[in-house]
């Protein structure tokens, strides 16, 4: 049979490392039955949702979201295999950015199927991610307003916190049995990284130790985050420069050891999250047991050994401070 699978996402649960991999062992999929397209100088399919979301001309394709949403269908609807698209841009949920999945859908309808997969990991550490690619951009938005948005509106940043109300603009399109939603940190234990869980999720024999790695497998990986902070602190309203960044993350480094666990939110923020994320998670577990019974969105340990944003001492600002002097002196 012809079937379509949306990877969906969401943001930061490695999207780019699939994509990148699948990318790179297109051929190898092929073989096995998964079409990954190459629809433009990026691997990911982002240019598929710029009918409804305006994003950098750099994912722009030639004839637009919905004449290439017409031409797959009319190059693979009648092939045997998965027809394998990826984009994390399809979760967003500012208004005005949302996509129309029953638009999608529709111009996929001579595929003899249609499925969703949206990989979702534990709120804190998602914002935690957000404000990170944020930063590598532009000055992000302070930590605190981040809580504040979520804690009113479930979102930040134009992208869902509470993902029910992910699932439910997605019911807007699929029946429950066409969603499938994979813990990022279960798939990240999987023996062969989430790479291996999502092919595992396509079923279509290939392990992922058999794709040929790019990028060491791991694309697009998000800097520490109480360094990123420091140096956003100091440079704002300049987002920061690369040897800001390098210089607070020594400073870091040294005061806190290598190994430290670094956490952009303070003790307090991060208890508001926890409870917000126990409360959502437990929803859509309960919403989802009908299709996935096993599905549970994974929970850190909240007295796990981690430096807070209120834990920052006066030591590292300080070291910070000679680091950056040591750099601009020489």
């Amino acid at each position: 049979m012809a079937r379509v699978v949306l990877h969906i996402g969401t943001h930061k649960t490695a999207t780019t490392t699939i994509q990148d991999m699948f990318a790179h062992n297109a051929d190898l999929l092929r073989q096995h039955g998964v079409i990954y397209p190459r629809l433009s100088r990026v691997a990911g399919h982002h240019g598929l949702v710029m009918e409804w979301n305006k994003l950098p001309e750099i994912y722009a394709l030639p004839n637009g979201s919905i004449e290439t949403l017409k031409q797959l269908a009319r190059n693979y609807a009648k092939v045997p295999g998965t027809l394998f698209l990826s984009s994390e841009e399809f979760s967003r949920g500012k208004p005005g950015a949302r996509v129309d999945f029953r638009a999608v859908r529709e111009l996929l309808s001579d595929f003899e199927s249609v499925s969703v997969v949206c990989v979702v990991r534990e709120q804190w550490q998602f914002m935690q991610s957000i404000y990170l690619q944020a930063s590598k951009e532009r000055q992000p938005p302070r930590p605190s307003a981040m809580v504040d948005s979520v804690l009113r509106s479930d979102m930040t940043d134009g992208l869902w916190i509470d993902y029910n109300l992910l699932y439910d603009h997605l019911l807007a399109a699929f029946a429950p049995e066409e969603i499938t939603f994979l813990d990022f940190d279960t798939c990240r234990r999987h023996r062969d990284g989430v790479v291996g869980a999502m092919l595992e999720t396509l079923e279509c024999g290939l392990s992922g130790s058999s794709l040929k790695v790019v990028h060491d497998g791991l694309s697009n990986v998000s800097p520490l985050a109480l360094p990123t902070f420091a140096a956003c602190v100091i440079t704002e309203p300049d987002q920061p420069a690369r040897w800001v960044l390098e210089c607070t993350t020594g400073a870091f480094r040294l005061e806190y050891g290598d190994d430290a666990k670094s956490c952009l939110w303070t003790r307090s923020e991060f208890a508001q999250l926890m409870e917000y994320a126990r409360q959502r998670n437990g929803r859509l577990s309960e919403r989802l047991k009908g299709v996935q019974p096993e599905f549970r969105l994974s929970e850190s340990d909240p007295h796990e050994g981690r430096i807070h944003r209120d834990g920052l001492n006066l030591s590292f600002w300080t070291r910070s401070c000679r680091w950056m002097y040591r750099a601009r002196k020489s």
